[in-house]
């Protein structure tokens, strides 16, 4: 079944060409000797390429397999390709959904102060996963595949409100660089991998789209995280039935969370694979995030939100408290019990997603910890738990007395204004990097849209 063991033949081809040619000069081959070994060629090459999306990989081989992936996913146990489509197929009805089931009114509901901004997006992001599909489904065709038939893709689940939608597709986009990332650490085709990296450009442009919707950081981390197709199942799985994809799923893993998720929050889990043992010292939790050379371990009864990170972080539960590496090539798979699921820690919030989606988290503060958290697993649930909502606020505490500024239309702060309990300020007073407030805690209450120009100059 190796490339090889065809290619001595066919390659002898183009030199039979060439010594026809030479014997007889005035053959019809001797005069197309060109176009003829060009269009032989590329009928070589089709059929070549073709082979080696469709070779299965060899257990234990020291070689990985060029062809593993055409977009995000890469082969295992069956053709890339036709497992690549599923998912796309996957992507696009969510969005497709997502677009026909709510109005601008929705968008507006959820907090965002217009909802032409989400609904834009959204509709360029499901035109690129329409593409993909497309385009992935006609690469097949073309090659003489057969797509997989019989999916079926449930997401009513994730459709209940905007704002679960909007953290369902935070969670897709950003499942989908880390599979993709996971995808090219097996690509040694140069051809490939180039196809392969023109698309996880645009799968990065979305998942930072959708971070900014979510009301969080842009680029919240440095790296991301490379996933394997077991562990992508694991988070997305259980949205497709009705079909074999030849890919063995881990164990999903579900976080019980009724509120927000603050650093140091003890986290407590759901999983088939724990089976009552989640109290057990032989099990650890494991914490992935980007940027990371290993996991953070911690026992699993032990399991808490670390301190210091922003952004997206994958969590394992492992038999074993060895770190898993963050390199899927060395990571020690064989030791995962379950998961992973994915958990948001919105600890920092961008000024451009404070402006887009004002309504999300109302209530801003400096020391902020509470995170978003989102997964889907069979059975698949999305859970979106921001801030407490609350009158937009803003405090700033210069010094440990307390003043209270209410802000009305008749007042401009400039560098020699302090504020006072009297002081007053209209939707158009602007902060100066010069202003001064007086040595006191100041609370000002103001509209949402505000929120941005005054935490930069608090900030300042």
């Amino acid at each position: 079944n190796s490339p090889s063991s065809f290619v001595g033949f066919p390659l002898r081809i183009p030199v039979l060409f060439f010594w026809v040619a030479q014997v007889h000069p005035n053959s019809f081959l001797s005069s197309h000797f060109f176009p003829l070994v060009y269009v032989y060629g590329s009928y070589f090459s089709m059929l070549t390429l073709w082979r080696w999306l469709r070779l299965p990989l060899a257990a234990g081989s020291s070689h990985s397999i060029s062809s593993g992936t055409v977009h995000k996913f890469f082969y295992v146990t069956g053709p890339s390709t036709e497992f690549a489509n599923v998912l796309e197929q996957l992507e696009s009805t969510f969005y497709m959904q997502a677009l026909q089931k709510f109005n601008l009114s929705d968008f507006t509901a959820a907090g965002f102060t217009s909802p032409q901004i989400p609904l834009q997006q959204f509709q360029a992001i499901a035109t690129d996963e329409s593409t993909h599909a497309t385009t992935l489904q006609l690469a097949i065709n073309a090659l003489g595949g057969e797509t997989i038939s019989g999916c079926t893709f449930d997401v009513s689940s994730l459709l209940t409100d905007v704002s679960t939608m909007v953290a369902a597709a935070r969670l897709v986009e950003n499942v989908g660089v880390s599979a993709y990332l996971g995808a090219l650490t097996l690509i040694n085709d140069t051809v490939l991998s180039t196809a392969a990296a023109t698309i996880m450009t645009v799968e990065a442009r979305h998942q930072t789209i959708l971070n900014l919707l979510s009301g969080a950081t842009a680029i919240p981390q440095a790296f991301d995280v490379a996933l394997n197709p077991s562990e992508i199942l694991a988070l997305a799985g259980g949205l497709i039935s009705g079909c074999s994809l030849g890919i063995p799923a881990n164990v999903p893993l579900q976080l019980n969370s009724s509120g927000p998720v603050l650093a140091g929050m003890e986290l407590n889990f759901t999983s088939t694979a724990l089976n009552g043992t989640s109290s057990s010292t032989n099990l650890s939790c494991q914490f992935l995030a980007g940027g990371l050379a290993a996991a953070i371990v911690q026992p699993l009864c032990e399991c808490s939100v670390p301190q210091n990170i922003t952004g997206p972080l994958y969590v394992f539960v492992t038999n074993s408290s060895q770190p898993l590496a963050n390199n899927i090539r060395d990571a020690a798979t064989g030791t995962i019990v379950a998961g992973p699921t994915l958990i948001f820690i919105d600890n920092q919030q961008d000024a451009l997603a404070m402006a887009a989606r004002p309504g999300l988290n109302s209530t801003v503060t400096t020391n902020s910890t509470a995170t978003t958290t989102a997964s889907f697993a069979a059975p698949t649930t999305v859970t979106l738990t921001p801030a407490t909502p609350s009158p937009s606020a803003v405090s700033a505490t210069p010094s440990p007395s307390t003043v209270s500024a209410t802000l009305t239309p008749s007042t401009t702060l400039t560098s020699s204004t302090a504020l006072t309990p009297s002081t007053t300020l209209t939707p158009s007073t602007t902060l100066t990097q010069s202003t001064v407030p007086a040595q006191s805690i100041v609370t000002t209450t103001i509209s949402p849209s505000q929120a941005s120009a005054i935490l930069a100059s608090m900030s300042a």
